[in-house]
């Protein structure tokens, strides 16, 4: 599964990995929302607070560090973009290159 991912993409990951973030943000909620509130849950109140907080940070982190890096990626694809666009190639005639190695050979 995880090759599947690394070879589509770069806009398609970004994707996937924002559902997955924003599935963890509504597990947090859910966990924040309904269970830590319950009268007696399992482990304790204090447990699933810390766990759904947990859920939500990282989901809000994870869809700025992906929007982050996207954006980071754009910026580099067209800093490249421009520098071959700002340097020319030059090819030597076959003239000129007898006229050099004539040249070089006195």
């Amino acid at each position: 599964m995880l090759n599947y991912i690394k070879s589509r993409k770069l806009s398609e990951r970004g994707l996937y990995g924002i559902v997955l973030c924003v599935i963890s943000f509504l597990l947090g909620q859910f966990i924040l929302n309904k269970i830590s509130t319950m009268e007696d849950p399992p482990l304790g109140n204090t447990i699933y607070i810390l766990i759904g907080n947990i859920f939500v940070f990282g989901a809000l982190l994870g869809v700025l560090l992906i929007l982050k890096y996207i954006y980071d990626e754009n910026k580099k694809e067209k800093r490249k973009v421009r520098k071959r666009k700002s340097h020319k190639l030059y090819f030597l005639n076959k003239e000129e290159k007898e006229h050099e190695s004539t040249k070089n050979n006195l």
